[in-house]
Formats: structure tokens, C-alpha cells, sequence
């Protein structure tokens, strides 16, 4: 039965609900298009978010921290005093280098400040003789996808070798375009001749340094032109190798006879003497870090280096073996599995509960609303510069539960004019005009929530906004479904699903529908009804009521009974001490103290292994140790750790990969408490820290003492650090 045409105007709801071939159109659209753009989308663990941070890095060797702040850090902060965009300047003294980190104004031009940065630098004449060029970089966030472990009884001059094979094994497939090798020291070839044999061939130090240096660099040779074009020339005479460095000439004689840099002089390959080593449960290790550039997807990558992985086990030499540290793409994986089977869930428990208590076609309509609401939404995230990642599917997950409410509002409304003698076209508009205006404001208030998200200041900010990205635009198809699309569907008889309800499989569910219906309609006459009227005849009780309830609510949140915090602490699967010493430790104490903590670590894994051990199954899966680097703590930190202010002989790190936390009947806290215990305080450390959480939003206390004299400065942190120790649950 067909309503009647008004006269005048035709809204938008009820021109949709008389063109229900418009209605379909629009839904195949949200549903196809988001469909099409979830496979053409770009997937990543975390966005890649550009920094507002710009870095200036200079290289003083062998200078003391006081001479890089004397003579690096204080001229490089007075030049760059008059960039207007620059916000707030961190600079950082340490053994042989100063690091200045310089963050911009909300909204400030990146690239124009980069430059105007670069230009004060360059005007500063007062380097020091020994200070490199100073390095001015944007400071750029990557994560890697995965990380591979190379660990044995080898030395670590054949695990870097074995290390650049495998990279470049890695980059050879096509879904691997970035492989770096990490946890080893750099390359250097050093040259060592006596003072005799200088002063035998009449030579110094100066003059041998000087050959070398014009005798390995490419050299322009200039152009030559021929009849096919113009060809360039280049003298190509950069060594690389010892070898190389030893047939560089260094004297010849008058007879011809000619003296090479191996002759007088002893040139050997290895490692830049940081005092740097990794070691991968109580072995010599190095890491090979795997990265998504581009458009690249980390399943891709991951498939494609699990493929190498099998490959190389039965490659490797035997004392040799390779492991998967981190695998970040099987985290990104699972949340995805997780959003996938929670979508299909929630739409299966909606089709059934609201089957209970309405029709089979609304429990259907509102269902596929809620599905063209999540799918719709997909739609745009490349042109709001959102991606598929760890965060973005955190802000599906968190809408999936109110996509559906505008759904049921209106269908329910719907539902009861038709019943109520308005069948089909008709009950299908009035339903749906009469909860227009309150669905609307509904729906922009839960917008009006999440847009402030999107407004947030800073690096942080970059990031926050890709959870209210996502969830808006789900909100409005949610809404543009339930006034549109919904009242179009809903105006028809539904004369299949009755049929599907005279079949022999759904006439008992029919007869369950009723007894649930039934049951719904006695307890709304015989509690709610009495309830609200009770309330509404004692008005003033119940507002006393209400009143009442805030107060005891406040009282239990300000009197301690609720605990307050800023952000709720996420167990992990990685319990990591963290060692920093005083700057100029010898490599060799820090390794000793790292030796320490990691025997600490080892007693732990014994212990734990006896008490809440299964089997044979080890609770800890990896043991990493690190000399002069913090690696997992940079990666935790994200790119303000990863500017080499945790690169050091002062640095170590051990940390603890164990099985999940549904394998282990002890939390990682607990974990970390006994790991302190056992370890107990190094002496002479500037910190020692265990961290067990997946991710925190800063120290709780983080007190910043500011003054002219260094060693004042030390001893009030001395001071404040003893009697902050002395309070309860203060730890590191």
C-alpha cells in the first residue's frame, strides 16, 4: 500500500523512502567503495607522521661533554635564538658529540624553518678545529616491520659478514626495499706504523695520513666528447678494505723502487673501539632490521622474509643460527584479526538479539546498516590522510558499538507505526521523521566528542588523530544510512522473510519471538511502568535520589577509593632493564654491570622456569643483552630516542622476551619486581630502570633542575634523589 503524494515540497527522507532504487544505489556504493579502498588503503604498523622537529647534530672527537657545550651546543643555540618558528630547544652534551633538538610552532612551515635553521648554523665561525660539519636533519619517525637475530660461538667479524649476506639476500625479493644491520659496531680499518720506521724512511704521521687521504677519494677526471655524445670521466680510487689501503704507495725511490703502506706499516679490518657488543641469549648476536617504505605492506614483507628465513637455515654455517626478535607485522596481523572477527561478531549478536524482539526483515536492515555504516567508513581514509594501522583500528574497534544505536532507533520507531496502523510506505516515513531531530543531534554530539582529537598539539597529536579520523566518518554514514537508506528498505511489505517465517526451520523461532515479546511487554507493565510512575508522582525523592548518587560517586573518587591515573598501564611481553653510568665510563665497566644484570636475569629465568614452568615450554622465550646502545628503550621512545643521546659506553640494556601472558600464570610486573630484587643496585649507576609496560605516557614524576654551575646541579639531584627514594613505591 502506497502513501499518498503530499503537495509542495519533498523532503530528503521522504524522497529516499519513495526512490528505494536510489536508496540500493547509494548502498552498493558505500558498501563497494569501501570494499575496493580496504584493499587499495596503505597498511602500516604505525603512521608515519612528520615530525615538527629539527636536529642539529655536530661530532667533536675526543672532546670532553663540558668542551662540546663550551664549544659546540652554546654557539649552535645563540645563532639559532632568532628563528622565529623554533618553540622549545633541548640540546644534549655527551663524550665526542652535542646533539640540539629544536621543535617547531604548531603550524610552522617545516621546510622554511630546516632552512632557516641551516643558514644560522652555517654562520657560526667558532667550531672548533677538530668539530666535523654540523649535520641539520627533520627528524623523520620510522618503525621497523621486523627484526632478525644472527647469534653463535663466532666472532663478531664473521657475524657482520654473515650479517650483510643476509641483507642483501632480504633485499633481493621485491617486498623487502630496506634492511639495516643494527647491534654492531661501524667498520674501520686502522694503520699502525712505529715511530721508527717513520723516522727510518723519513716520514711523519702527518705526511702517511695525507697519502692516504688523496690516494682513496673518486676524483672528477673531467668530460670527453665523441661523435655519440659526451662521456664523463672519473678516477675511481676509494678503498675500502685493509688490502686495498696496503698497496697505497707511500715513497718511491730514485731507481724506481716504490714503498707501499703494507710495508712499513700495519693495516688491519675490524671495529670502531666503542666497547659495543650484543649478546642474544648469552651469545655474540647482530640485528637486521626490516622496514616498510612506501606503499609496502608489512604481511607482504613478513611473508616474504619468512620465506628467506627457511632458506637460511639450512644455509648458515652450523654454529650459526637465525631467529625472529621482533615481529611487528604478526602484531598488526592479529588487531587486524581481531577487528575483523569483532565486526562479524557484533553483526551476528545484533541479527540475533533484535530477532528476539522484532521482525526478521528490521533485525536484517539494521544489521547491513551497521555493516554499510563500518564499510562506508573505509571509504575516505585516503583522502583524510589516514592509513590502516595499529591506532586507526583502534578507532574502528571503538565505534563498532555505536554505529548501530541510530539503526535501532529508527527502525524501532518505524516498527511501531507500522504496527500501530500505518503500514509500509507511510509508517516508514512518519517512523522515521518523528526520532529524526534527536538521531541527528545524537550522532553529532558523539562527533562533537571525538573532533577535539583532531586538534591536538604536537608530535603526540599526529598521532592521536588517527583514532577520531576513522570514527567521524563512520558516525555520519551511520546517520546517512539510518534517515536514507533504512526508511527505503523498511517501506516494503517483506513479504520473502514472512515467507521464510511459515518454513518448518524458523516457525519455532517464531513461537520463541513471541514468548520473548510477551515476557518484554510483562515486564514493562508490571515493574517499569510502576517504577516510572513512582518516580514521576515522588519528583522531588527522585532528584534527592540522583543527587545523592553524585555525591557518593564523587566522595569515592576524591576520597582515594578510585584510583586516578593518567594512563592505564598495558602489560607487556618484554621486561627490560635499562643501566645508564656516569659520561666517560670505560665500555668495560658498563659491561661488567651489564654482566651483572644480565646473570640476574639468568638466575630469574631459572627460577621461573621451576615455579611456573610447563613442560619443557621456557616462559622466556629471548635474553638481549647490549653494551653502549639501548635499543629496545629507543624504539619505546620513537624518534626522540633514536637520535643517539642513548649511544654510549655509559649505555647497557638487557631485556626479556617471554611467552604471552595467557601462557604464564605471573604477570610481567611481578616479573620486573623480582628481576630488581635479584639484581639490587649497581654501583656508581646514574639510573637503573625495569620497564614491563607496552607503552606509558611519560615518568610519573620527571623533575628538571636548571642552573650555570654542573657539579651544583649534580649534587641537589644527588640529594633529591635520595630523599625521593626514601618514599613508599618509589622505584629506579
Amino acid at each position: 500500500m502506497r502513501a499518498p503524494r503530499r503537495q509542495g515540497w519533498v523532503g530528503p527522507i521522504e524522497w529516499m523512502a519513495r526512490n528505494s532504487i536510489a536508496a540500493n544505489l547509494l548502498m552498493i556504493l558505500l558498501l563497494g567503495g569501501g570494499l575496493w579502498m580496504a584493499v587499495q588503503v596503505q597498511k602500516e604498523i604505525f603512521p608515519e607522521a612528520q615530525l615538527d622537529v629539527v636536529e642539529v647534530e655536530v661530532t667533536y672527537p675526543g672532546a670532553a661533554p663540558e668542551e662540546v657545550e663550551q664549544g659546540v651546543l652554546m654557539p649552535v643555540e645563540e645563532a639559532v635564538q632568532g628563528v622565529e618558528s623554533i618553540e622549545e630547544m633541548v640540546s644534549t652534551a655527551r663524550e665526542g658529540s652535542g646533539v640540539i633538538q629544536l621543535e617547531l610552532v604548531a603550524g610552522a612551515n617545516r621546510m622554511q624553518a630546516l632552512q632557516d635553521i641551516e643558514q644560522a648554523v652555517d654562520r657560526v665561525r667558532t667550531f672548533p678545529d677538530q668539530a666535523e660539519e654540523p649535520r641539520v636533519r627533520l627528524q623523520a619517525r620510522t618503525r621497523d616491520v621486523m627484526e632478525l637475530v644472527l647469534y653463535g660461538e663466532v666472532d663478531i667479524w664473521t657475524l657482520r659478514q654473515l650479517g650483510e649476506q643476509v641483507r642483501n639476500r632480504l633485499l633481493s625479493e621485491s617486498a623487502v626495499t630496506r634492511a639495516d644491520i643494527s647491534d654492531v659496531p661501524d667498520y674501520l680499518t686502522s694503520v699502525e706504523i712505529s715511530q721508527a720506521t717513520l723516522r727510518e724512511y723519513d716520514l711523519t704521521l702527518d705526511q702517511v695520513a695525507s697519502i692516504i687521504e688523496q690516494s682513496s677519494r673518486d676524483v672528477p677526471a673531467g668530460n670527453l666528447a665523441t661523435d655519440n655524445g659526451e662521456i664523463l670521466l672519473r678516477l675511481k680510487e676509494r678503498k675500502q678494505w685493509a688490502d686495498e689501503f696496503s698497496r697505497i704507495v707511500v715513497s718511491r725511490a730514485d731507481s724506481g723502487a716504490v714503498v707501499t703502506l703494507g710495508d712499513i706499516a700495519t693495516v688491519r679490518d675490524g671495529f670502531e673501539d666503542t666497547g659495543f657488543h650484543s649478546r642474544f641469549n648469552g651469545q655474540p648476536s647482530v640485528e637486521i632490521e626490516i622496514f616498510r617504505t612506501g606503499s609496502q605492506s608489512p604481511l607482504d614483507i613478513a611473508a616474504a622474509v619468512e620465506g628467506v628465513m627457511a632458506e637460511l637455515k639450512t644455509t648458515l654455517p652450523d654454529p650459526v643460527r637465525v631467529r625472529i626478535d621482533s615481529n611487528r607485522a604478526e602484531q598488526f596481523e592479529s588487531r587486524m584479526d581481531m577487528l575483523l572477527k569483532n565486526g562479524i561478531l557484533a553483526m551476528v549478536i545484533v541479527l540475533v538479539i533484535l530477532s528476539l524482539f522484532l521482525e526478521y526483515r528490521l533485525a536484517f536492515w539494521i544489521m547491513m546498516g551497521m555493516t554499510v555504516s563500518f564499510v562506508g567508513g573505509v571509504l575516505f581514509l585516503p583522502a583524510m590522510g589516514v592509513s590502516v594501522n595499529m591506532i586507526s583500528m583502534f578507532g574502528f574497534l571503538m565505534v563498532l558499538g555505536i554505529v548501530v544505536d541510530d539503526a535501532i532507533v529508527v527502525g524501532e520507531s518505524i516498527h511501531t507505526e507500522q504496527q500501530g496502523g500505518r503500514p509500509g510506505l507511510g509508517g516508514s516515513i512518519a517512523g522515521t521523521m518523528r526520532v529524526a531531530i534527536p538521531v541527528v543531534f545524537a550522532v553529532l554530539t558523539s562527533v562533537a566528542a571525538f573532533l577535539p582529537l583532531t586538534a591536538l598539539p604536537g608530535v603526540m597529536g599526529k598521532f592521536f588523530r588517527q583514532i577520531p579520523l576513522p570514527v567521524i566518518p563512520c558516525l555520519v554514514f551511520s546517520l546517512i544510512e539510518s534517515q536514507l537508506i533504512l526508511p527505503a528498505h523498511l517501506a516494503h511489505e517483506g513479504r520473502l522473510f514472512t515467507r521464510l517465517g511459515q518454513l518448518p526451520p524458523f516457525c519455532w523461532w517464531v513461537s520463541f519471538q513471541s514468548f520473548v515479546a510477551r515476557g518484554l511487554e510483562l515486564f514493562t507493565e508490571r515493574v517499569y511502568r510502576p517504577v516510572l510512575s513512582l518516580a514521576l508522582e515522588w519528583r522531588y525523592a527522585t532528584v534527592a535520589l540522583a543527587l545523592a548518587s553524585l555525591m557518593v560517586t564523587a566522595g569515592l573518587v576524591g576520597g582515594g577509593f578510585v584510583r586516578f591515573i593518567f594512563f592505564p598501564p598495558i602489560e607487556g611481553d618484554v621486561v627490560a632493564a635499562w643501566l645508564t653510568m656516569p659520561e666517560g665510563t670505560p665500555a668495560g665497566v658498563t659491561a661488567r654491570a651489564v654482566a651483572r644484570i644480565e646473570g640476574a636475569a639468568v638466575q630469574l629465568q631459572e627460577e621461573l622456569q621451576e615455579e611456573y614452568g610447563n613442560g619443557e615450554a621456557p616462559l622466556v622465550k629471548n635474553l638481549l643483552a647490549s653494551v653502549a646502545e639501548q635499543p629496545y628503550r629507543a624504539a619505546q621512545l620513537g624518534p626522540r630516542g633514536t637520535t643517539g643521546q642513548l649511544v654510549g659506553a655509559q649505555y647497557g640494556e638487557v631485556a626479556m622476551e617471554l611467552v604471552g601472558a595467557e601462557e604464564r600464570a605471573i604477570t610481567s610486573n611481578d616479573i620486573a619486581r623480582r628481576w630488581r630484587e635479584l639484581c639490587g643496585p649497581v654501583p656508581g649507576a646514574v639510573e637503573l630502570r625495569f620497564m614491563s609496560q607496552v607503552m606509558s605516557s611519560g615518568d610519573p614524576v620527571d623533575v628538571q633542575l636548571a642552573g650555570r654551575d654542573v657539579g651544583e646541579l649534580s649534587a641537589v639531584a644527588a640529594v633529591l634523589k635520595q630523599r625521593l627514594a626514601e618514599f613508599d613505591g618509589v622505584l629506579d
